[in-house]
């Protein structure tokens, strides 16, 4: 986080002596508007000022306007979002402005027209050297905010312990010198600029590798051979063409694509391994922690100085999914849990043995002292007892009664000890561990100074801090990876770029039809978790808070599905597709207390610091203070917005009383929410209704309104004031569930252990870190925070409609940050560039895929070699569609969640029993054809770990398959718990399972034939290959053939899909590239009059998109032709991946599309059925034939134009033997051949 207030501080005391009469405007909102207006005055004296806003947001407007045309200006642009970003918001620079308008002529530098226009400087203002700082503050990034973090010596301390304060002493002993940290300043190992990577020298890192292992007695990795099946094309002078290359040449960010299985990771480690070589300094994005692991051994196996970048709150479950791996191989024991990667997954606290007397239980790996140790200092007037004490015992006693809070006798509140945390009195500044230096949890963290390779997931890499133990300065590891790294490696780049839209747009389905409702799922599993101990867990603080927080949510959320059910005029009103108490809030003030026109804005956010996580508080909130308008109730309405403002953060009156209306809006609050008496609450409502609309403008006095709204809405008729009165329960209920739903997140991690909470199941504590609001750009309809209620259209009961609510917080355009990597490390000061970014994938370039297509232009494309190519393309698809009794054919995807279970169960027992003739059945059948008898091994693919239990418990209860069906299971899965209580249940036998993270070793067990496994968690990263049986011998993939038992379709209620959508749209949209029905940035820019209209034209074209894709049915027939298309790639995507499991070693692959919703039409046209009895399900082509559409342009003779000319090269390149093998399957049904 770079510092946003130092540039002023001087500047804002030459300012003195402030005037008493304008106190409530701070001489830093003076600084930071004519910080804002220089920036203008910089890039284009002409402009009006209302547009600064528009050049904060992180949008190329001044490029596309022709205003910043030199690196000077982009270096302005650059800090003024740093030191400026609160501002990027219309709504809070005009309220900055006209705040700044109000001040005295003298103290102000420039002069604003009242009715808009450009800013005038003045000649001589007071302080006339403000120019000067403002230029030196635009001139230079700003450097990072500093929080030191001092080190704990000898003696007695205290630190919270689930929210309480414990107590230890240090000895001298324990007291160790602080490590070095990192050096932010010190240039790159290497020269800068462009780096040049020959496959020769590839080719001798390789040998070098070999050698190493043959020395060490490591298995060989065979790094010659693998180099040697790889081909590598770059783009050619013209652009329109890939040709063979003898070299990689990296410069700025490098899109590299290549074909699934054409060795993307072996190039990875090579260059990792090339660049230390030759001192330069690596960081290896990959896709998980147990990859982090295995490469960081790899690396560090072979002596090189690597490490691994990881994130502290999640390292207790990655340990524990290691102790899980190990369990399932069979070492039942925690003393044969020896695996090396415990090395880096430490949980263990050296302070913890040196706990007071009072410590019963280990120490909580959340509750360890790493920097929140205080120490307990001895008073001044307390005499020294030290020489009369009976002991050493006595001394440390009464240290630790210190430590502990308790205060002398004769002390204000003698002998009492505190409780809750939160309500202590200031423990004073915190301290670092003395042992952290050489404590093993942070060995890793220490590591990263020296190392040369940083082994890094998206997760940690975005998310985890510096340790202030090492560097007193704020930052990001991504931060200083860019500024310390010559490459960064980012692999499976379209899976990242998912990931990072994910971070910044954290949302989570609250309640649903069906049993993935998480609060459902929640509030169920807390029950049976206290039933279980008879509640003996709420003798923990955290666990009873959390507990009645929970119950709050559940209410408010029945109570708001009440009334957005029996009440379609609600739904209208909270619009439904996006609300948010604020956004209630302000209709309802707009509709008591109307403001004039010009202050009307739609804008949703109150404080866009409540979508980040600022964990050391370094945030200071805006200077802007609201100006009250020229109406005779905008007083009130001010006093009004206050009392609201209130209510919000406290709903409930936890924190009251305030003295003001707040207190009565939190009893009403109570009211609504637990109310029996409905009519006796309405009335309570209305009373309080009444004396809020005190001073309120009668209809006359009132502004004229917008044609959209009805006059009735401002008419105080009875009718009216219960419409009114509605509204305010509906805006009471929506605080308290959002205000305790914010409770239910914060209290997780401490109650998490107690209650034995899902640690994959609180996305929503996950909120993106505050240092990245100035790094990447706003979300394009705006930063916004709030609910959606998704009408459930297939469900309308007696004119009832019930839905889907979801929450969301939409913090920025995470995809941006990949792309913008290479400029992050960049210091115009210092005249250095950014660090080499390298992004590879299969998939990354897909069509109109709105997840996976990542918008960087490709330069290089590696493939394997010409040999292998051949093999892969012999894959062979086909259908195998099974039929019921009736003879209608089976279709999974797309069934009510009520009817799934029973096809599927169905679909195995046609797929996979054998016929009562001994006939084979299709699945043996199928093993049978698989050529290479090594690879005779199968993988059944459902859309769920559920699901994967439900088909392997099928298949166990069949003779031929008993022994040799493995089933996939989660690394966090509890499998007595989940697996095998679940094919209980059903009275079923349970199979053998396979961890996730054991994956690659399944052709290990000789047994093991059939693998059933969720779609998407085998699509990537696992290269599940033969085992050796004779020296030398080359690893193929493991699997001959994979069943498709279901289509694959993501859950049309996931949210992510709209995220990922208006993501999409928006760097397609900056990028001027064609077919957007908004038309392209340029035009808007050339259409906007200024900054000001350019900026709004942007924002409410990116918000009609928005509500498009919210309210939009994710269903495919009811989906826009652009959508489909963009559909049809998204599931490309996927299949693509996961066959490329099937084709590692450059073999071919046999797949079988089993589910009929692949080709409807078809699977009809080969059933029993008559003609007049089909649904209409059975008249689509269905996906395997959208998958051949949406490829077959560019395998045309003429594929027409294309927004790149190498597009049609680069689809052959890496499509082809999906092409040719999709069209080898005859999708028309039988009577139109």
């Amino acid at each position: 986080m770079r510092d946003r207030s130092g540039w002023y501080q001087g500047l804002a005391k030459d300012l003195r002596p402030w005037p008493t009469e304008y106190r409530g405007i701070k001489p830093a909102l003076l600084c930071q508007v004519e910080l804002g207006l220089r920036l203008l005055e910089t890039l284009e004296p002409g402009r009006t000022a209302d547009g600064v806003w528009v050049l904060l947001g992180g949008y190329p407007f001044a490029s596309a306007a022709g205003l910043a045309r030199t690196p000077e200006d982009q270096l302005a642009l650059t800090a003024a979002r740093h030191l400026l970003w609160p501002m990027r918001r219309r709504r809070l620079w005009q309220q900055s402005l006209e705040s700044y308008q109000q001040l005295p002529e003298q103290l102000r530098g420039y002069r604003v027209p009242a009715g808009g226009g450009p800013a005038r400087r003045v000649a001589h203002p007071v302080a006339a050297h403000r120019f000067d700082v403002y230029d030196n503050a635009l001139g230079r990034v700003p450097g990072f905010a500093t929080n030191p973090l001092p080190y704990a010596g000898e003696g007695a301390h205290r630190f919270k312990e689930q929210r309480r304060y414990s107590s230890v002493t240090i000895p001298p002993e324990f007291v160790f010198d602080p490590p070095l940290g990192h050096d932010l300043v010190a240039p790159r190992p290497g020269p800068g600029g462009p780096i040049e990577v020959p496959l020769a020298e590839l080719e001798d890192t390789a040998r070098w590798m070999e050698a190493r292992e043959l020395q060490l007695g490591r298995p060989s990795g065979q790094w010659c051979e693998r180099l040697a099946s790889l081909e590598l094309d770059v783009r050619t002078a013209d652009g329109t063409d890939f040709a063979k290359a003898e070299a990689l040449t990296l410069d700025g960010l490098t899109h590299l694509v290549g074909m699934v299985g054409a060795g993307k990771s072996t190039l990875m480690i090579l260059l990792a391994v090339w660049a230390h070589q030759r001192n330069l300094r690596t960081t290896l994005v990959v896709g998980d922690v147990a990859e982090q692991l295995s490469q960081t051994q790899l690396l560090q196996g072979l002596g090189l100085r690597a490490a691994l970048v990881q994130g502290a709150t999640t390292r207790p479950k990655h340990t524990q999914r290691l102790h899980r791996r190990l369990a399932a191989r069979g070492k039942r024991s925690l003393l044969d849990h020896t695996d090396p990667a415990f090395a880096h997954l430490s949980t263990a606290c050296p302070l913890d043995a040196l706990r007071s007397l009072e410590a019963d239980a280990p120490l909580r790996f959340a509750d360890a002292p790493c920097g929140s140790l205080y120490p307990v200092d001895r008073r001044a007037d307390e005499p020294d007892q030290e020489e009369d004490a009976r002991s050493h015992a006595a001394r440390v006693t009464r240290e630790l009664r210190y430590a502990r809070g308790v205060r002398p006798a004769g002390d204000d509140g003698a002998g009492t000890e505190p409780g809750d945390a939160e309500e202590m009195e200031d423990p004073g500044k915190p301290h670092a561990c003395s042992l952290w230096s050489v404590c093993p949890r942070h060995s890793s963290s220490r590591d990263l100074v020296d190392a040369l390779i940083w082994v890094a997931n998206p997760a940690s890499l975005v998310q985890t801090s510096v340790p202030r133990q090492l560097n007193a300065e704020r930052l990001r590891y991504l931060e200083l990876a860019c500024l310390r790294s010559d490459i960064i490696v980012v692999d499976e780049a379209d899976r990242v770029q998912m990931q990072l839209d994910q971070i910044f747009a954290p949302t989570a389905t609250l309640v649903t039809t069906g049993p993935e409702s998480w609060l459902d799922r929640l509030q169920t599993h807390e029950i049976a978790e206290l039933s279980r101990q008879g509640r003996l867990q709420l003798s923990d603080q955290d666990v009873e808070r959390w507990s009645a927080a929970l119950d709050v949510v559940g209410s408010a959320a029945d109570r708001l599905y009440a009334m957005l059910i029996d009440t379609p005029a609600l739904r209208k009103w909270a619009q439904i597709d996006y609300f948010s108490p604020w956004t209630l809030q302000e209709r309802l003030l707009n509709a008591w207390y109307p403001p004039t026109q010009r202050a009307v804005e739609d804008d949703d956010t109150v404080d866009e610091a409540a979508l980040y996580d600022d964990e050391e508080a370094l945030h200071r909130p805006s200077e802007a203070t609201s100006v009250v308008e020229d109406t005779p109730w905008a007083t009130r309405r001010d006093r009004l917005t206050k009392v609201f403002d209130v209510f919000r953060d406290d709903p409930l009156g936890d924190r009251g009383p305030y003295g003001t209306f707040a207190d009565d809006l939190a009893r009403l609050a109570h009211d609504v929410l637990h109310t029996l008496q409905e009519k006796r609450t309405r009335g309570r409502v209305r009373a309080l209704l009444d004396a809020l609309l005190d001073g309120a403008p009668r209809p006359f006095e009132r502004p004229p309104l917008p044609n959209e709204i009805p006059r009735s809405e401002s008419e105080f008729t009875e009718e009216w004031l219960e419409l009114q009165a509605e509204r305010l329960e509906f805006t009471l209920v929506l605080a308290a569930l959002h205000q305790r739903l914010d409770r239910v997140t914060f209290l997780w991690p401490q109650v998490e252990a107690a209650l034995r909470l899902d640690p994959g199941e609180h996305e929503l504590t996950r909120r993106p870190p505050l240092d990245y609001a100035p790094l990447l750009p706003e979300s394009p309809m705006g930063n916004v925070l709030g609910f959606q209620f998704l009408l459930d259209e297939r469900d309308s009961r007696d004119g009832r409609r019930t839905g889907t609510l979801r929450f969301f917080r939409c913090a920025g355009v995470g995809r941006e940050l990949l792309l913008s990597l290479p400029r992050l490390g960049a210091d115009a000061d210092r005249g250095a560039t950014g660090p080499n970014v390298l992004l590879m994938s299969g998939t990354s370039w897909a069509g109109t895929s709105t997840r996976a297509h990542v918008v960087a232009p490709v330069r290089a494309v590696l493939k394997p070699q010409p040999e292998a190519l051949r093999s892969i393309g012999e894959s062979l698809f086909r259908t195998e569609f099974m039929y019921d009794d009736a003879g209608q054919p089976i279709r999974i995807s797309g069934q009510d969640t009520e009817t799934r279970d029973a096809a599927l169960r169905v679909l195995v027992e046609k797929l996979a029993r054998p016929h009562r003739d001994r006939t084979r059945s299709p699945l043996q059948r199928e093993l049978a054809q698989i050529p290479d008898p090594r690879r005779r091994r199968a993988l059944l693919l459902v859309g769920s770990y559920r699901e994967a239990a439900l088909v392997a418990a099928t298949l166990s209860e069949m003779s031929a398959w008993r022994e040799r069906v493995r089933v996939l299971a989660a690394d966090d899965a509890a499998l007595e718990a989940s697996l095998a209580a679940e094919a209980r249940s059903e009275g079923a036998a349970t199979a053998p399972v396979v961890r996730r993270g054991d994956l690659a070793e399944f052709a290990a067990d000789k047994s093991a034939q059939i693998l059933v496994a969720p779609l998407l968690a085998v699509e990537r990263g696992h290269n599940i290959l033969t085992p050796f049986q004779s020296p030398g011998e080359e690893r193929v993939a493991a699997f001959g053939t994979v069943f498709f038992l279901v289509r694959p379709h993501p859950r049309p209620d996931d949210l992510f899909l709209s995220v990922f959508a208006v993501n999409d749209w928006a760097a397609r949209f900056v990028r001027d590239q064609p077919g957007l029905a908004e038309g392209t940035f340029a035009g808007l820019i050339g259409d906007g009059a200024d900054l000001d209209g350019a900026g709004s034209a942007f924002r409410t074209a990116a918000r009609g998109v928005w509500r498009r894709l919210l309210s939009r049915s994710y269903m495919y027939s009811r989906l826009s032709a652009p959508e489909k298309e963009s559909f049809a790639w998204d599931q490309l995507v996927t299949i693509w991946q996961v066959i490329g499991r099937l084709v590692r070693g450059g073999v071919p692959a046999r797949v079988v599309f089993v589910d009929a919703a692949f080709a409807p039409r078809l699977a009809a046209a080969g059933g029993r059925a008559p003609d007049q009895r089909r649904p209409r399900w059975q008249n689509d082509p269905g996906l395997l034939v959208r998958l051949r559409d949406v490829l077959a342009p560019y395998f045309a003779e003429d594929p027409g134009a294309c927004a790149d000319p190498a597009d049609p090269s680069l689809v052959r390149l890496l499509y082809r033997p999906l092409y040719n093998a999709l069209c080898g399957i005859d999708t028309s049904p039988p009577r139109d051949r």
